[in-house]
């Protein structure tokens, strides 16, 4: 069975919007599958968060990384990405192509 993580590698942020500062609108992300074998796959991406609202906000300097991964869940296909990168696992474990050498000099 494999296990995933995500890695938040930056957080875009408006300087202020609606009186509020450092409001975040795009996170950097990259989520990685490995198995038990430390066989990994990766996938990497940048998404839009909705901006919130005056009673949900919470300052930049208290974000938890759960909360901006709670952010990245609600708006991504997770299962889907967890299935993609199962595959590329597979692959690595269980190739379907090669690439062999030249049966002949240059």
């Amino acid at each position: 069975m494999n296990t995933y993580n995500w890695i938040i590698d930056a957080l875009d942020c408006k300087i202020n919007e609606d009186d509020l500062q450092d409001v975040v609108y795009n996170v950097h992300w990259r989520y990685i599958a490995s198995n038990e074998n430390d066989i990994t796959a990766e996938t990497y991406g940048a998404q839009a968060v909705l901006p919130p609202s005056k009673e949900d906000f919470t300052p930049y300097n208290e974000l938890t990384k759960e909360q901006v991964i709670d952010w990245l869940e609600a708006s991504m296909d997770v299962p889907a990405m967890n299935l993609m990168l199962d595959n590329q696992i597979d692959l690595i474990v269980n190739p379907i192509d090669v690439t062999p050498p030249l049966p002949f000099k240059n």
